[in-house]
């Protein structure tokens, strides 16, 4: 891969991550942790509450309008698939620095 090519991909993450910073809530570690333990229990729970509210909406507490929750469901989803994306490329980018480590590794003991 040619230096110009890392170095428009790295200016881009770099983007991405200061757009991000924009967004992004400062957490407590505790909160960190108690937000993203069981994971699964939390996408079961949502997926419970979003049955019963298309059934009827009287089960959503009154504040709390259908179109907010979807919405709100919403922003839940495009979030996690961001996570993966974000996971498969950073899978993509270690298997490159693994395989750069190895020919320089092996160029090294060329030498």
């Amino acid at each position: 891969m040619p230096k110009a090519t890392i170095d428009q991909i790295t200016a881009a993450l770099t983007e991405i991550k200061n757009i991000l910073n924009d967004y992004s809530q400062f957490m407590l570690e505790i909160d960190n942790t108690r937000l993203n333990e069981k994971e699964n229990n939390k996408i079961n729970i949502l997926e419970y509450a979003n049955k019963l509210a298309l059934q009827n909406e009287k089960f959503l507490p009154h504040f709390l309008t259908l179109e907010r929750f979807i919405t709100d469901e919403e922003y839940f989803a495009d979030f996690r698939n961001l996570v993966n994306l974000s996971g498969q490329i950073q899978d993509k980018i270690w298997d490159m620095t693994s395989k750069s480590a190895d020919i320089a590794r092996k160029e090294a003991m060329l030498a």
